[in-house]
């Protein structure tokens, strides 16, 4: 089955706010396969920190659809989770919120 992964970003100075939505959103999608703690440093292609959510495919649009009520004014990339790193983080991206800049060199 195929999976996509939310990544919701926020600043140091957000992490109280970031916390909360991340809480809201374990309550609101239950269908998510897993919501990552809070990462507080930026990694791999991610400039900010940020914590993940794993969607199923068969639930992506409704649960696109909550996490966009749900951010909180927070910038999220949803991309599916494939081989071609590249392609998932450009092509087939969709952002909610503000686009930050990736570091591609990084996938």
């Amino acid at each position: 089955m195929e999976t996509f992964h939310a990544h919701i970003y926020f600043s140091k100075n957000e992490s109280v706010l970031a916390e909360k939505v991340r809480d809201n959103l374990i309550y609101a999608i239950p269908q998510a396969a897993h919501v990552s703690e809070l990462m507080l440093d930026p990694s791999g292609p991610h400039p900010k920190p940020m914590f993940v959510v794993h969607i199923p495919s068969s639930s992506i649009g409704a649960v696109a659809r909550i996490i966009d009520r749900k951010r909180a004014g927070l910038s999220v990339l949803i991309h599916p989770a494939q081989e071609d790193k590249l392609a998932a983080h450009t092509i087939f991206a969709r952002w909610l919120g503000e686009r930050l800049p990736l570091n591609f060199d990084a996938l």
